[in-house]
């Protein structure tokens, strides 16, 4: 039995016959590979003396560490007496069940492909944990608190873990599936307040991110995404998703298709000139639809499936000097790759997330006087849909954001030859006065009356 990996679920193909494939590290998990080469993830287990099978998810909505993960659960269940397979998919015997048929009926039909994945990771790493083997009407408002709270230091997470509770809960509701006689327990939580992130990169920070990007242990697929990133300001989830046929070089424009976008409208991203380097590199280098294939597998098979989204952050956080557990900068071992090591004002590890390349964009935008509106289209916010931005219509908005994006590029080639294009000094304000008043010197220019003592000037 061979020990599944994401490079062999990746180089499986069709052979036209239904196959059974074992993993050697956990016993009882396996794969399901269809005649046409689909694959899916199952478990196999004993009840009352008799086999059965239960399928996770299908490979490509479901990763392999979270198929593992779902497993490890579904197999205590058995081990205990329990069968994870209850019968009927609606069953809401336990939240774990129940938690599978919402993302069967609900999110995998309703919802993007990141939003199931999200909900997938959330319920693997604090709800099964604690509450899948539990039947909906046993967990008190309580335990749910308690979860909660246990969470505090990790305030995001906490407020996500309780959303995702309550949502599979009232959903199981409206199905008729549970019934509450007290309410949701998962309703009614004060949710932690959450520090929005304002991190950019200073001018001295982008210098060395450009400059030592090519050092980083990574691939050069996930160097060119995380680039773009910076260069462009799109999501992770749409470089990575970018397909050939996206793309026309000539006319320098990428066109995201709304299945991908987050708010379900295509997007049109003109191209700088270093964007079109980058984008032209990862055509020559792949073969397949996708031009960031995941580097777990065969880039140049055509069949190569995109970086998940989450590996940009994972391979940033690799290439950026550890926090110790004193939460200043680990020592340095020989053993270790990375390459950056941004600190703040204090001397503070101050790292950077692929997010942030998106943020540094759009700020530095700001500073070099482009609107919301601008701004908005090109980072793609809903609420940048506003009035004014009604005014301009779709190829308008095109230019503009082409203008944008060279501008963003000039400035950053000004960074990347030791200037600072977004300093303004004292003298230079002056300078402008005078220039744009036909003075000498604005601060002895005469003027009509003096506006403290109301008295004329001699």
């Amino acid at each position: 039995m061979p020990t599944l990996t994401k490079r062999f679920l990746d180089a499986i193909s069709g052979d036209g016959k239904l196959r059974i494939i074992a993993d050697d590290d956990l016993p009882g998990f396996a794969i399901q590979v269809t005649p046409a080469g689909k694959i899916s993830f199952c478990i196999d287990y004993r009840i009352d003396g008799k086999r059965r099978r239960k399928v996770i998810g299908r490979y490509g909505r479901l990763t392999l560490d979270l198929a593992r993960k779902h497993a490890q659960v579904e197999l205590g269940k058995a081990a205990s007496g329990e069968d994870p397979r209850p019968g009927k998919a609606q069953s809401g015997d336990t939240i774990g069940s129940l938690f599978e048929t919402w993302m069967i009926r609900h999110v995998t039909v309703h919802l993007k492909p990141d939003t199931a994945r999200f909900y997938r990771d959330i319920y693997a790493a604090h709800i099964g944990p604690r509450f899948g083997r539990r039947a909906p009407q046993s967990v008190t408002f309580a335990e749910v608190a308690q979860l909660h709270a246990g969470l505090k230091d990790r305030p995001a997470a906490a407020n996500h873990t309780v959303t995702t509770l309550r949502a599979i809960l009232s959903w199981g509701e409206r199905q008729h599936i549970v019934r509450f006689k007290a309410g949701n327990p998962a309703s009614g939580h004060r949710r932690y307040r959450q520090t929005p992130r304002d991190r950019f990169l200073s001018v001295p920070e982008l210098r060395t991110f450009i400059a030592d990007l090519p050092r980083a242990r990574m691939d050069p697929g996930t160097r060119r995404a995380l680039m773009l990133e910076l260069l462009l300001a799109p999501r992770g989830s749409e470089i990575v998703s970018m397909r050939r046929g996206d793309v026309d070089l000539a006319a320098a424009i990428w066109t995201i298709p709304a299945a991908v976008m987050k708010s379900n409208h295509p997007q049109t991203v003109p191209l700088p000139p270093w964007a079109r380097r980058l984008i032209g590199d990862a055509m020559a280098a792949t073969k397949g639809q996708y031009l960031f294939p995941s580097p777990s597998g065969d880039p140049s098979l055509t069949a190569a499936r995109p970086i998940e989204r989450h590996a940009l952050g994972t391979a940033l956080r690799r290439a950026q000097r550890p926090i110790g557990k004193d939460s200043k900068p680990a020592p340095r071992k020989k053993t270790d790759t990375w390459v950056f090591d941004f600190r703040d004002a204090h001397g503070d590890p101050n790292p950077i997330t692929p997010h942030d390349l998106r943020r540094t964009c759009s700020s530095y935008l700001e500073l070099l006087g482009y609107s919301d509106v601008i701004r908005g289209a090109i980072l793609d916010h809903a609420d940048s849909r506003n009035v004014t931005a009604r005014h301009y219509s779709a190829a308008e908005l095109t230019k503009l954001k082409r203008t944008a994006l060279l501008d963003w590029e000039a400035a950053l080639r000004k960074v990347m030859a030791g200037d600072d294009p977004f300093s303004a000094s004292i003298e230079d304000d002056r300078s402008e006065e005078a220039k744009m008043l036909g003075l000498d010197d604005p601060d002895n220019a005469l003027v009509p009356t003096d506006i403290i003592t109301g008295t004329s000037p001699d």
